[in-house]
């Protein structure tokens, strides 16, 4: 080790110590990093096929075990819907289902779900149709307004997800 006398008279040999020492403590975390230390492997120190992981998570697929929760197998398909509207006025949105399915409408404003009476849940006509038409705030916030439509029959569901600009 040099004595500060040393280190004093030539900075470019501490220099080039301490570099040394950065060097191998990036190396000895490395190696913890992975697992071991060099010569861990059982064949004298020569990675070989055994000493790498057969995959990672990034080099693999999900392949789910299990269905997901919903499946949406109701057809629910957008007719018509008011893309732009100013506050205080009339917004609506109509679909086509499955005649007698039940649908709810949630319009999704920045302050939160809307609670408009009319907004209520609908059964589908005998043609599968449904309008829901509601006023818009004086006092809604500018911008788009997401509506998630869900709908249901017996065990099947169906979804509809759609916005629309207030101005």
């Amino acid at each position: 080790m040099p004595t500060d006398c040393e280190t004093n008279r030539h900075p470019s040999i501490a220099a080039g110590r301490l570099a040394v020492v950065k060097r191998l403590l990036i190396v000895a975390l490395l190696l913890a990093g992975c697992g071991g230390a060099a010569g861990d492997s059982t064949d004298g120190g020569v990675l070989g096929e055994s000493d790498v992981p057969a995959a990672t998570p990034f080099a693999t697929k999900f392949h789910p075990t299990e269905p997901p929760d919903v499946v949406f197998d109701l057809p629910v398909k957008l007719t018509k819907r008011t893309a732009s509207v100013a506050r205080n006025t009339r917004a609506s949105v109509t679909i086509k289902t499955t005649k007698g399915a039940e649908c709810g409408i949630d319009v999704q404003y920045p302050s939160g779900s809307s609670t408009a009476a009319a907004l209520g849940p609908k059964i589908a006509s005998s043609k599968g149709a449904i309008t829901w038409k509601w006023l818009v705030g004086r006092n809604a916030s500018k911008g788009k307004v997401p509506i998630v439509i869900t709908c249901t029959l017996g065990d099947q569901s169906g979804r509809l997800d759609t916005s629309f600009k207030v101005k």
